[in-house]
């Protein structure tokens, strides 16, 4: 058995060395031949392959660029190297899913911004780096982050209508409105502006974003899912299309949510995920795996609930791990950097390797032949083998399910837990009846962050949690109402005020659609009864 091994492992050396000759070879002539372009045409190179998909090529374009920093270069240069240095960013975002270095080079980007006087530069890396920190923040739970990255946005879209950059500004507002449906919108009314260009890339787009959020504030669920419907005609941004139409998907989906339509839910919710896998989105796949997993819980699908749960795992586990996964494509970009010097040595290792491939083919020889005397005796040797893999696989397999299971039954325990608290803050008065009580507020006293107590409020009540909270203080104006003792001196204004409405029609239309009377009725009735 060990002489089998060994003839495995000396083939396989074979083929690694004959492998590492050719691949040397190929990156010697691709490094010498992008060398040679000019950085205009690498970076124009570069973003030709970014857009086939080609991130090897596109990558050792744009680091060819980036290299040729130096202190001192002239301005138009420099510049060039600045924006190849946060093309690569967009490289390992986008492609390899490598937050880490993607970081860096926003964060090297912006430093030489500083360091050249390249202002008008800055709001576009800083939307990069924000559209960074927005997406880790929802693959891993960071509520500080997702709070830097909406602060990123909001300074760019200042300083995208100071500078008159009507691009960046729809990028900016995109990133700021994606699946926030509580947006403060009348902040951002400027995307409306007679003065932007038609010829703006996504403005329509973005604008219909703003009516779909506008209509989902007030609950027009159909009139906002029109917007959205609409919102897929008008993708016109030149880099990765796919992302605005998974995020305009997803906002489909939520519509029906919200309406308590959860076949429709799914259907979209379903095209997202098949977009996100045609299209190599994977950094949202998990998101959308968890998506489904909660609507089918919904349904009562218990069997769709696991399967999408389970892939909620498996994509989670692999965003994890998705960067070792490319290191052989990444490293072709680093061999890129060192051909020079290899070519140098190429001669002597060839020298060498002919020499050890005459040593292996005669012990290979050797081999052959002890592994064919020995073939009979193996047989019996590799069936109890089969037999004790066979018995592993069963008990990982079941190891696995178990694992599962917990992770299930944490999860479980966790939103249990979540719900409970999200009760107690909601039966405190002096809390909800704040005008400024938000779910933000509400998601930070909880120690969590929106998207799970929307999610659990959802489960909990059946209903948004506007229309909880506006229950809850509907709850609260009927009690004060009855206590003729404490607040008979106070007007229906002033209980409405005092309960978090901002206005007496708001109280008023809260207080029908849930007791069935006006405060005006239920007043009078209330005083007659303490009489």
């Amino acid at each position: 058995m060990k002489i089998k091994l060994r003839l495995l492992l000396y083939v396989v050396i074979i083929a690694l060395l004959h492998c590492s000759q050719l691949r040397a070879e190929n990156a010697v002539e691709d490094y010498d031949s992008l060398s040679r372009l000019t950085s205009a045409q690498l970076m124009e190179s570069g973003r030709a392959y970014f857009e086939q998909r080609v991130a090897s090529r596109s990558l050792a374009c744009f680091s060819i660029v980036s290299e040729r920093y130096r202190k001192g270069l002239p301005q138009d240069e420099a510049r060039v190297c600045i924006r190849a240095l946060n093309n690569i960013g967009c490289v390992y975002k986008y492609f390899y899913f490598n937050y880490i270095e993607a970081y860096e080079c926003f964060s090297r980007a912006l430093d030489l911004c500083e360091e050249t006087g390249y202002d008008e530069f800055k709001p576009v890396v800083l939307v990069n780096l924000g559209d960074l920190l927005s997406d880790y923040s929802a693959n891993f739970v960071s509520q500080p982050l997702a709070q830097q990255a909406y602060d990123i946005f909001d300074q760019c879209m200042d300083d995208a209508v100071e500078s008159r950059n009507w691009d960046l500004m729809a990028t900016a507002f995109f990133n700021l409105a994606n699946q926030n449906y509580e947006l403060d919108l009348k902040k951002y009314d400027i995307i409306f502006s007679d003065e932007i260009p038609d010829s703006t890339a996504d403005l329509e787009y973005v604008r219909l974003q703003y009516q779909g959020i506008s209509h989902i504030q007030a609950g027009r669920y159909d009139e906002a899912r029109d917007c959205f419907m609409r919102q897929l005609q008008t993708v016109t941004t030149p880099w990765e299309p796919e992302r605005d139409t998974l995020a305009t998907l997803i906002s489909i989906a939520y519509t029906y949510q919200m309406q308590r339509d959860y076949e429709g839910m799914a259907d979209y919710l379903q095209r997202a995920y098949e977009l996100s896998l045609s299209r190599n989105i994977d950094d949202h796949a998990a998101g959308i795996c968890q998506q489904l997993s909660d609507c089918y819980q919904l349904m009562g699908d218990a069997e769709r609930q696991r399967q999408y749960y389970q892939l909620y795992l498996e994509k989670k586990e692999a965003s994890y791990s998705s960067h070792l996964a490319n290191i052989g494509e990444l490293n072709y970009v680093h061999e890129l950097q060192k051909e020079q010097q290899r070519a140098r040595d190429m001669a002597t290792r060839q020298q060498r390797q002919r020499t050890a491939l005459a040593g292996i083919g005669l012990l290979l020889l050797v081999v052959l032949v002890s592994a064919f005397l020995l073939w009979r005796k193996n047989r019996e040797l590799l069936a109890r083998n089969k037999a004790l893999f066979e018995k592993t696989q069963q008990m990982m397999k079941v190891e696995a399910e178990q694992q599962t299971l917990r992770r299930s039954r944490q999860s479980s325990e966790h939103r249990e837990t979540l719900i409970q608290r999200i009760q107690e803050v909601l039966d405190t008065p002096e809390m909800i009846c704040q005008q400024d009580f938000t779910v933000a507020r509400l998601a930070k006293l909880v120690e969590s962050n929106t998207t799970y107590v929307s999610q659990a409020i959802n489960e909990k009540y059946g209903m948004a949690f506007s229309n909880v909270l506006g229950q809850c203080r509907v709850h609260e104006a009927c009690r004060r109402m009855n206590d003729r003792e404490h607040y008979g001196h106070i007007t229906i204004e002033g209980i409405a005020s005092g309960v978090g409405f901002k206005s007496r029609t708001a109280f008023a239309n809260a207080f029908k659609r849930e007791v069935g009377l006006t405060p005006s009725e239920y007043l009078r009735m209330a005083t007659a009864e303490n009489r």
